[in-house]
């Protein structure tokens, strides 16, 4: 129980044994005092604790269920690894097969990009193009129920998989890998896999034309009928209804229609359309289904709230009062409780974590939010943090955090005893508190959150909490601003790790670019004077990798008409690394001599300064060049 629940108990507690001594009707809305606590533990309890998204597979047996909402990037849940294939091209068992599920309550709207180490690969078809042809392959759905076959693997004999796995209502990618003996694929190990999907479908009232105000062909009790959105409320909606295939409930709350506020959900959903309030992530049971929907909410700026037996939306958006409340509305004199949330829990400025596709799927902070006004009144910076897992976008992150400070700053919940007239109000409504309640000096706006009958005279109660106006003038439209964080690898840099050349490119600024480093042995290189001009020959010589050796006999060249006196760099490219007779060339440019993304199995040999006009021959090898540094030719430079 939260602190402030801790102290409406106390409070009710007090009006119910001694009747309170100061005017008012205290001990007939004992009751409605107490039954606040319901209300004012979705209120007022902290919001559901940061958990972040899975961006790794999750591996493992009785693995939690996904549920993709929005567009999001997941790493999925796994659910089967083999390899298998004998020997081929002498690798053993060189096929690895690898289905991970990614959403249930499937169908959903659509895979958007694959990807390695968050880096869209391109596929035409099954297969991947580029770098990866012919060793990366995929299968995909998006969760039909039930699916017409099964995940492939692109090689046949998969152990342990067959026709019958189908994974009706998952969506799902079949990853396929195969491994060269050379390991220049996949040198590092199959890189992290992933994926970036328009999630599950839901059910839209405004989109239904049996509901009021609704146009549409949505049926809440027909998920065929549903479509794809972005949308708090809507996912909101459809969580708390609860998702089911072939008449059983797979996922969410299951609460039904009947005690749902479906009409509050479609006003909510308006307001996050009008707002540009968007969430996007992965939520996962078993889990706590409470947590999972106030994480949801929260994208909204709203928090469920239990009330008279429904589900209702308490949401953040500007309100008109449909009535005012005057003392001759209250049932006796007097004055009701007003509650003021603790001086603890009014923090002045807060920072948020929004989840960032431009910082692979993490959780970079924005720049604090205050507001000055509260600064002054506290006297001191009182700052908390809090993380948003399902928004995407640091502009709505921050206005959601200057919601909450406003909020900390209002007060109530507090109940009002009222006449027969005020019963018609619901949760939502907007009513004008007049300074003749006693409540405030002047006139106040405040929300219902909750209405009841007290048991001892039969009348409404409505129950309420203060609504400053000024606030969404001040909060909608503000800008989050993100605060600079580390420049994260590509995939290109991380495999450069595991290069077989460096990058002689500015003389001492080396990259490794493919699977292995390599050096030279042998290599000759010479320049002779041809007056005017220069001539460079070059020898055959050997190539040394970690894994083997080979003869690089290329036909002894000679380079003629070099200019005089100048740096000059001798390479040949050989993807194979298979040596032989390859063909040289030379390059005034130390980076058209360096492997590079562009040319991934560039060999660079040597350096050698050509001789002078009128002067000596000039030789080179493998020795470093003037300002690399030490090492040898084929050796990372510091």
């Amino acid at each position: 129980m939260s602190k402030a629940l801790r102290v409406i108990g106390k409070v009710a507690g007090i009006v119910a044994t001694v009747g309170m001594f100061i005017p008012g009707p205290w001990t007939p809305i004992a009751a409605g005092v107490a039954g606040v606590a319901n209300t004012l533990a979705a209120m007022t309890a902290k919001p559901p604790p940061a958990k972040g998204q899975v961006n790794e597979s999750i591996i493992g047996a009785n693995n939690p269920l996904p549920y993709l909402m929005g567009r999001s990037y997941s790493g999925g849940v796994q659910v089967w690894d083999t390899g298998w294939g004998g020997t081929v091209d002498k690798v053993a068992n060189p096929y690895r097969f690898t289905p991970v599920i990614y959403s249930c309550a499937g169908p959903v709207q659509g895979l958007e990009a694959t990807q390695l180490e968050f880096e869209t690969v391109s596929f035409s078809g099954a297969a991947a193009l580029g770098y990866y042809a012919g060793f990366l392959y995929r299968t995909t759905q998006l969760g039909q129920s039930p699916e017409s076959s099964a995940l492939a693997a692109q090689w046949s004999g998969a152990p342990g998989w067959g026709s019958g796995y189908k994974l009706s209502g998952f969506a799902a990618i079949g990853w396929s890998f195969k491994f060269d003996k050379k390991g220049k694929i996949f040198a590092q190990g199959v890189p992290q896999k992933g994926a970036i999907w328009l999630g599950v479908r839901v059910y839209d009232p405004r989109l239904d034309s049996t509901r009021p105000g609704g146009s549409g062909s949505h049926r809440i009790d027909n998920e065929a009928t549903w479509t794809y959105s972005n949308n708090p409320a809507l996912h909101a909606l459809a969580y708390a209804y609860g998702r089911r295939q072939n008449g059983i409930k797979i996922f969410g709350v299951d609460l039904g229609d009947s005690v749902i506020d479906i009409a509050g959900a479609a006003a909510w959903a308006n307001v996050c359309d009008a707002n540009n309030w968007t969430l996007g992530g992965t939520i996962y049971e078993p889990g706590s289904k409470w947590d999972n929907l106030k994480r949801i909410c929260e994208a909204g700026a709203c928090v469920p709230v239990l009330a008279g037996g429904m589900l209702r939306w308490h949401y953040q958006a500007p309100r008109v009062a449909l009535d005012t409340i005057t003392r001759d509305d209250l049932n006796g004199p007097g004055r009701s409780v007003q509650i003021v949330q603790p001086w603890a829990s009014r923090v002045n400025t807060m920072v948020a974590r929004y989840r960032s596709e431009a910082h692979q799927w993490g959780y970079p902070q924005i720049d604090a939010v205050s507001v000055g006004a509260f600064v002054t009144a506290d006297g001191e910076v009182k700052r908390e943090e809090r993380q948003f897992d399902l928004v995407l976008n640091p502009d709505q992150a921050s206005e959601l955090l200057l919601y909450d400070l406003y909020g900390r700053r209002e007060s109530g919940p507090f109940v009002i005893p009222c006449k027969p007239r005020l019963a018609r109000y619901r949760p939502g409504d907007a009513l004008n508190i007049a300074a003749d309640c006693e409540l405030w000096p002047t006139d106040r706006l405040a929300i219902v959150t909750r209405r009841g009958v007290d048991p001892l005279t039969n009348c409404p109660t409505l129950e309420l909490i203060s609504e400053t106006t000024a606030k969404h003038t001040a909060i909608l439209g503000t800008a989050g601003t993100v605060v600079d964080g580390p420049v994260l690898p590509t995939l290109d840099e991380r495999a450069a790790v595991y290069a077989q050349n460096i990058d002689p490119a500015g003389y001492g600024l080396a990259m490794i670019q493919t699977s292995y480093i390599s050096g030279v042995a042998g290599a000759t290189l010479s320049s002779q004077d041809d007056g005017g001009s220069a001539s460079i020959s070059v020898m055959s010589h050997t190539r040394v990798y970690p894994d083997r050796t080979v003869a690089v006999t290329g036909a002894a060249p000679a380079f003629s008409s070099r200019t005089s006196d100048a740096d000059h760099f001798i390479f040949y490219d050989d993807p194979d690394r298979a040596g032989g007779a390859v063909t040289f060339q030379v390059t005034t440019s130390a980076a058209t001599a360096a492997a590079s993304d562009a040319n991934p199995d560039r060999h660079f040999v040597g350096y050698i300064r050509t001789a002078a006009v009128g002067g000596a021959d000039t030789g080179g090898g493998g020795g470093s060049p003037p300002g690399w540094g030490g090492g040898g030719n084929d050796a990372p430079i510091p």
